[in-house]
């Protein structure tokens, strides 16, 4: 929560790169729902301008939601082994993009939006992580509070389809529920302390560390699994 605070990013991928040590990945998933939709929230509301961005960015939100709600129909089935790959990938994927500064000309045209919508949805069904949403809108070279702004509310969407789809998949029940709020409130405590430090940090030391540690975790991840 500090950490997406802070930077903006990261939360997913840093929950995701631990939990699944500890515990089933599609639990890790389901954990997640309520603490993304609620922090991404928080997130995107708190910027000036906000009505603004949902209108330009809504055929990406509604691409990212109906995927990750049909994708995680289907993640109770899937091996938890090939889910610990896929969210491996993801990290991978999500670290070494920002870590090269890897960038396509992104435009704002409802296809581009349509593509990352989908392409998010498909990762971020299976692994919380929603990799090519950090693409886009480092693509698009948003002033700072502008980007904070778009890929917070394009992962409020991911986070509506993703409780939607718990909850439909039946993933999210009364346990799962209580210990998901549980985790939000945890998220929501480290957001406002993030929300505070953010001026204060040096955002690319803390960026760079903490994407070289996502890069590590998303390799052990892989190897662990396939090995």
């Amino acid at each position: 929560g500090t950490v997406k605070g802070s930077l903006g990013i990261g939360f997913p991928a840093i929950v995701m790169s631990i939990l699944p040590i500890f515990i089933e990945p599609a639990l890790a998933v389901t954990l997640l729902a309520i603490p993304i939709f609620v922090t991404n929230g928080t997130q995107f509301l708190s910027v000036e301008g906000w009505p603004g961005i949902i209108r330009r960015f809504l055929v990406a939100g509604i691409s990212v939601a109906v995927t990750i709600f049909v994708v995680v129909q289907f993640v109770a089935d899937v091996p938890s082994r090939w889910i610990n790959i896929v969210v491996g990938l993801s990290l991978i994927l999500f670290s070494l993009t920002s870590l090269l500064k890897f960038e396509l000309p992104m435009s704002e045209h409802p296809s581009w939006q349509a593509l990352v919508g989908i392409s998010s949805g498909l990762l971020g069904g299976l692994s919380a992580v929603k990799a090519p949403i950090m693409i886009y809108t480092v693509g698009l070279k948003l002033p700072r509070d502008e980007f904070i702004c778009v890929a917070g509310f394009l992962f409020f969407m991911g986070g509506i389809g993703l409780t939607m789809g718990t909850l439909s998949a039946s993933l999210l029940n009364g346990t799962t529920t209580l210990l998901s709020l549980v985790c939000c409130a945890i998220a929501l405590i480290g957001f406002r302390v993030g929300a505070m430090i953010r001026k204060r940090l040096s955002d690319k030391v803390v960026r760079t560390a903490l994407l070289w540690v996502i890069l590590a975790l998303g390799l052990r991840l892989i190897l662990t699994n396939l090995l």
